[in-house]
């Protein structure tokens, strides 16, 4: 699955699980409340991608209201990922069917410390929406009566 992502050619550490992941819910609750939802899509992706329990039992608790830098500059591979953290983030942000101002007005704010411009968020927001549309369609064409379960 990474791989096919990200184009990474092994898997992350711990280290770059856990700040990773970290990272993204601190801007999932940018707008100061951490919805279920929001937990439960930043949980399961990591563990889709193979997170260690451990990351993944933290996440659980995590009150996510720390400074993102420190998360973000862990490791090499985290701090290289600095766009598709603002991608993952505004995923995640959205997984309760809403991306706020708040949330947004956070992912800008995360995005400045980590040196990604206004202008390059404006484009991930444009790549997650049609990614969403494309998701819908594709949705629609293969499950013409509805998902079945």
């Amino acid at each position: 699955m990474f791989k096919q992502k990200t184009s990474f050619s092994t898997i992350p550490t711990n280290d770059d699980f856990e700040g990773y992941s970290k990272a993204i819910l601190i801007c999932a609750n940018g707008d100061g409340k951490l919805a279920p939802m929001e937990r439960d899509w930043v949980i399961g992706y990591f563990a889709a991608f193979g997170a260690p329990d451990s990351v993944l039992d933290e996440l659980e608790s995590y009150k996510a209201d720390e400074d993102i830098e420190k998360f973000i500059s862990i490791t090499p591979a985290t701090n290289a990922s600095r766009r598709f953290l603002v991608y993952d983030a505004i995923q995640a942000c959205s997984a309760d069917g809403q991306y706020s101002d708040a949330e947004r007005a956070m992912v800008i704010r995360m995005a400045a410390k980590l040196g990604v411009s206004e202008d390059v968020v404006r484009q991930i927001e444009e790549v997650c929406v049609e990614e969403a549309r494309l998701r819908e369609k594709r949705l629609k064409l293969l499950y013409p009566e509805g998902a079945p379960l």
